[in-house]
C-alpha cells in the first residue's frame, strides 16, 4: 500500500487540528475511509528539499483579525492579507481553509454569548468564503441567524452572525 503525502503540509501551521488523539494538534491524514484507501503515498524529495530551505514563513497575523465597535459588534476581516502575513507557498484551498479556521474559533470563541452580533467580512469575490461560511451557519451553528451586514458600512461582501 502506498500513501501519497504532500510535504509541504508540515510546514502549514493551519493544517494542524485539535483532535481526540493527541494533546497538540496534529496533521491528520486519512488512509481508509468506506473500507478503501483513501490515497496513495508518494513523496518528491526535491520538493521536500525545497520547502524544508526555503525562507518564507506562514505566519497568523493576529493583530489585525479582530476589531470591536463601540455597539459591541465584533468585525472579523477573513481576506487573506489580513489574517496572514504572506500566502507564499499557499493555494487557494489553504487560503479557504485557514479562513475558515479563523471563523470557526471566531465562533466558538463567541458561541456562549446570546445576542452577540459578529460581522464576518469575506469580499465580493467569486462568494466561495461566502458560501463556505453560509454552509456552516446552515448546518453547524444553526442556532445562529445571518444576514447580509450593512451594505454602507461594509459593501456587499460580509455577513452579520448573530449568536442565539
Amino acid at each position: 500500500m502506498q500513501f501519497r503525502l504532500d510535504p509541504v503540509k508540515f510546514y502549514k501551521l493551519h493544517l494542524f487540528e485539535e483532535n481526540d488523539f493527541f494533546e497538540t494538534p496534529a496533521l491528520l491524514f486519512t488512509i481508509v475511509e468506506n473500507d478503501e484507501v483513501a490515497r496513495p503515498l508518494v513523496i518528491d524529495s526535491k520538493r521536500l528539499k525545497e520547502q524544508m530551505y526555503k525562507d518564507e514563513k506562514i505566519v497568523a497575523n493576529e493583530s489585525k483579525k479582530k476589531q470591536k465597535k463601540d455597539d459591541g459588534t465584533v468585525v472579523i476581516d477573513l481576506h487573506a492579507d489580513e489574517v496572514l502575513e504572506t500566502t507564499a507557498g499557499m493555494n487557494s484551498a489553504d487560503i479557504l481553509h485557514y479562513q475558515m479556521d479563523v471563523f470557526k474559533k471566531t465562533m466558538a470563541e463567541y458561541k456562549n454569548k446570546k445576542g452577540q452580533k459578529i460581522i464576518f467580512i469575506h469580499g465580493k469575490g467569486e462568494g466561495v468564503l461566502r458560501q463556505a461560511i453560509v454552509h456552516e451557519l446552515n448546518y453547524r451553528y444553526k442556532s445562529c441567524s445571518y444576514q447580509d451586514a450593512s451594505f454602507q458600512e461594509y459593501g456587499y461582501g460580509a455577513t452579520q452572525v448573530t449568536i442565539k
